[in-house]
């Protein structure tokens, strides 16, 4: 089975800053609004969607957001977004960076081909990835 990065770890693999830089910038406000660790799970519930953020006066703790991002967020969200859809997008470059700097971290004792099947990528990947520089 081939190594694949899950977007909550994120946090454990960069910095807060290096994450929302990784986001799409239409995202990346709702990540310094409602914080990384909320907007991550919001990544992992709805990535990919449009997401309604219901107006302020609609929000409670029974709303669907507010079970994965918390009521606090999800009421700063209505707060700036309410009554309006957002774009969810699915976290592909974090998950990639995160894969990608697990390739570079296990080159220093394994092949490129057991990194290959390692990772499920193939030998050009795998010397594409160590040849590039770390974003």
């Amino acid at each position: 089975m081939a190594y694949r990065p899950h977007i909550t770890d994120a946090q454990e693999v960069f910095s807060d800053e290096e994450i929302i830089n990784l986001m799409p910038r239409n995202f990346a406000f709702v990540a310094k609004l409602i914080g990384v660790d909320a907007s991550l799970s919001l990544i992992q519930a709805f990535g990919g969607t449009r997401l309604f953020v219901p107006a302020k006066h609609a929000v409670s703790v029974n709303h669907e957001i507010s079970h994965i991002v918390g009521l606090k967020a999800l009421q700063s969200l209505a707060e700036q977004l309410g009554g309006t859809p957002i774009e969810v997008p699915m976290g592909s470059p974090i998950t990639t960076a995160m894969r990608n700097k697990a390739v570079r971290e296990a080159s220093k004792k394994d092949s490129h081909p057991k990194l290959a099947r390692k990772f499920g990528l193939t030998l050009r990947s795998i010397r594409t990835i160590l040849s590039s520089e770390e974003k």
